[in-house]
């Protein structure tokens, strides 16, 4: 067996870092640059939540600093990008469907329809309905559909076309074209995906090698497990293929300081990680980073990598919340040193900063001044905002600081 590449959580970091695309910005925010940046990360997963901009507009923000959300909207629009569940539901480029199709397409032959088999009417008829309405109409959204919710008891107590056009999703019969104001608007596939020339000839089983291979690369080093949770696959699947990986020489072991588990690197990167050994591509930006971005998706990652504890506390009762409602974590360098609880009062144009809370240790100095200042700054340029506001602070000198600085 090759003898484990050494490595400590310092160099796991940087690796992680330069591989999400958070160690430098691009030099432009085209729409060119907005699609490398997916295509470097794999895929953006999208939440409604909408307190300040939604999950995948800051996932963006936070790799291509100030950006036309319109540009990132239009990727779906144009076809470039495509929905399905992944990660969890998320967009993708389309030039990943094949794989995708093999999943959906094992889906319909393996699972029951859950989502209409909770109901307890005939559903057969309104899914039927709702697709030839579809076939005959082109893109409609679930609004355009008149149907009442049956009692309480419903999938998510949506009504029953929400629960069909969903079911159709699932399944692959239905792909969402395009959003209007967060709005989905549902399409034939074949529609869908008329700007694109590929074949549909991939296997579950190349399904699952494609969703490994590519989950080492976005992470950098990783364990099995953590490699699995980047497209949300089953762990046994992951250990079996990183393991035909490494017979092939295509991954390489790695032995992470104070790690108990077997880590991988993609053979490709082994002089990317050597770059950084010797010193290149250290990462000076701070950065707020989404509650649902890539670079710390697995929690038991986070707490192995940066000694860093976090819940979403979104779905926390208010009396239970640490931190806030919508935490999101502050990228300082390669280190995770804090969090945000952000409100964005759009119609007074105000960030209010509700919480900032730096972790145990963090030492005050000029650079994180000028950092957490630039972007607070570029928070508000981008969510249209004129004045500032921090409530809390749980560092009295970075309180006075930056009100100076923003307030």
């Amino acid at each position: 067996m090759t003898t484990p590449i050494p490595a400590t959580r310092e160099d796991v970091k940087r690796l992680s870092v330069y591989k999400q695309g958070l160690h430098e910005r691009p030099p432009a925010t085209n729409p060119a640059e907005l699609k490398r940046i997916i295509e470097r990360i794999g895929l953006l997963q999208l939440d409604s939540i909408s307190v300040v901009a939604r999950s995948h507009y800051l996932v963006m923000l936070a790799r291509a600093g100030l950006y036309d959300p319109a540009e990132l909207d239009h990727l779906l629009d144009s076809g470039f990008l495509f929905e399905t569940w992944a990660h969890a539901m998320c967009q993708l480029p389309s030039a990943h469907y094949p794989w995708y199709q093999a999943y959906i397409q094992q889906k319909r032959l393996k699972e029951s329809g859950w989502q209409i088999d909770r109901l307890d009417i005939d559903m057969k008829p309104i899914i039927e309905h709702v697709f030839e309405a579809i076939r005959e109409n082109g893109p409609m959204s679930s609004k355009e559909f008149e149907s009442e919710r049956r009692g309480e008891g419903g999938w998510w107590n949506w009504k029953p076309t929400k629960v069909a056009l969903e079911y159709l999703f699932d399944y692959g019969e239905l792909m969402v074209s395009h959003r209007v104001k967060f709005q989905r608007y549902y399409d034939l596939p074949e529609r869908v995906l008329t700007r694109h020339d590929f074949r549909l000839d991939k296997s579950i089983d190349d399904f699952r090698r494609w969703t490994i291979e590519n989950g080492l690369r976005h992470i950098g080093i990783a364990t099995a497990n953590q490699v699995a949770d980047y497209y949300r696959q089953p762990k046994r699947a992951a250990a079996a293929i990183l393991a035909d990986m490494l017979e092939a020489g295509e991954a390489l072991p790695v032995a992470v300081a104070d790690w108990d588990a077997q880590a991988y690197i993609h053979r490709e990167d082994l002089p990317l990680l050597e770059q950084i050994q010797a010193g290149a591509h250290e990462p000076r930006q701070t950065l707020f980073l989404s509650p649902f971005d890539n670079l710390f998706w697995d929690r038991g990652r986070d707490e192995m990598l940066w000694d860093f504890f976090y819940r979403i506390e979104v779905y926390t009762p208010k009396a239970k919340r640490v931190y806030g409602y919508y935490v999101m974590p502050i990228l300082h360098g390669c280190e995770l040193i804090g969090r945000i609880d952000p409100k964005v009062d759009r119609k007074k144009k105000r960030l209010i900063l509700n919480n900032l809370h730096l972790e145990r240790g963090i030492k005050l100095n000029g650079a994180l001044y000028r950092g957490l200042i630039g972007a607070i700054e570029e928070f508000m340029a981008f969510h249209g905002c004129e004045s500032f506001e921090l409530l809390k602070c749980n560092r009295a000198p970075l309180a006075r600081r930056l009100n100076k600085a923003l307030g």
